[in-house]
């Protein structure tokens, strides 16, 4: 097996370790700069300008995004500016590395699967220890340092075990138990964003998992049959327990779905702060100037008139609103061109991710970017896979 897929795997699987302060560099941060070195090392200039080329409106917006930063960190005296380049340029690194890896080694796939298992496995595992950390003593977030943080990487991570296995095994039991070991997770974090891209994925995965039905129809009735016979009476059965009711009650009344409760007041706007606030949106109302030119990222106090002066939790209009409609249509244009021939069996992945993105802000994180690089090269495999078929 390659180094340079070994150090990936290991980043992985150390991705969800956070021994400092987030923002600072973690173990696994290390480990992809150790990967690129070593893939500078490995494969000449001419291979690695290649995958730039491909990505060309990635770097393009990378280059907008180091020249703003740099612009207001002069106006400002505030590297703080700078700090956030920093991550896209890591960004940028980490889809070098994949490319390549992803496109030199096909038995990397199943690799990176694996480690994105054992990634997910250890934080069920922590769960039951001592070991895992809380928010406030009620939120779980594992060995993160913020809830949220930690159902993204869970979400994240299934995400890429569905992607990442072979087509006729997305429907598998495996996935199917590790789909709900997610959810489990994602709920103990009472993450409403994560949930709400979880419940986006069934959803879309569903109406792919219909349509592949209804294709086959005559091959799957005496499986139908089958489950008919024996599922009834369990449900039956089930339905007149009475612990049924009393689980159910609890499950309702938990912080889980207070939560839920509180998200779905502030976005109808009966709260004494809606979610466009909470989130900071109102600063796109209040300043829309900087959808011209980008207000940078950092100095947040500057937004006086928003409901606060942190940062806005979005992704994509995180990225509007402070680089601007320029290098935000080439950022665009490149996810378009990776997702554009996606099929519906993988686009309830996609379509969880972008959807939860518009209520976190995920940009600094490596592997968001990555799922989106490897949309394109999935999509050629189901074509080449087709073809053949």
């Amino acid at each position: 097996m390659p180094m340079i897929v070994v150090l990936l795997s290991l980043y992985i699987i150390m991705k969800p370790f956070y021994f400092w302060t987030s923002g600072l560099p973690q173990i696994s941060d290390l480990i992809l700069v150790l990967a690129f070195i070593l893939t500078f090392a490995t494969y000449r200039r001419k291979e690695i300008s290649k995958i730039i080329k491909s990505n060309i409106h990635f770097f393009i917006f990378l280059i907008f995004v180091i020249v703003i930063n740099l612009l207001y960190s002069i106006y400002y005296t505030d590297l703080d500016f700078n700090l956030k380049s920093a991550y896209y340029i890591f960004d940028a690194l980490g889809i070098i590395i994949f490319s390549i890896v992803l496109d030199k080694n096909q038995s990397s796939k199943k690799t990176l699967r694996t480690a994105f298992i054992l990634a997910s496995i250890t934080q069920l595992i922590i769960f039951f220890t001592p070991l895992g950390r809380y928010y406030g003593g009620i939120r779980y977030m594992g060995t993160f340092n913020d809830p949220n943080q930690f159902a993204y990487f869970c979400l994240l991570s299934y995400s890429f075990i569905y992607l990442l296995s072979d087509r006729e095994k997305r429907i598998s039991i495996t996935n199917f138990i590790l789909l709900i070991l997610t959810i489990f997770l994602i709920f103990q974090s009472m993450s409403t964003g994560m949930l709400l891209g979880a419940g986006i994925f069934i959803i879309f995965f569903l109406i792919s998992l219909i349509r592949t039905f209804v294709r086959n129809l005559k091959k799957y009735i005496p499986y139908i049959f089958a489950f008919l016979i024996f599922a009834i009476p369990i449900i039956s059965i089930f339905s007149i327990l009475p612990t049924t009711n009393s689980y159910i009650n609890k499950v309702a009344s938990s912080r889980m779905f207070s939560r839920i409760e509180e998200k779905t007041t502030k976005a109808s706007g009966e709260g004494s702060m809606s979610l466009w606030e909470e989130r900071g949106y109102d600063r796109i109302y209040y300043y829309p100037k900087y959808i011209a030119y980008g207000a940078g990222e950092g100095q947040y106090v500057r937004f006086q008139k928003a409901y606060h002066q942190g940062e806005l939790h979005a992704t994509l209009p995180s990225i509007l609103f402070c680089y601007g409609i320029i290098p935000f249509a080439f950022l665009i244009t490149w996810g378009y061109k990776k997702l554009k021939n996606i099929k519906i069996e993988v686009a309830c992945v996609y379509a969880a991710l972008i959807i939860e993105s518009f209520t976190l802000i995920n940009s600094r994180q490596v592997l968001f970017w990555v799922i989106i690089l490897i949309a394109s090269k999935i999509s050629k495999q189901v074509k080449a896979t087709d073809e053949k078929n």
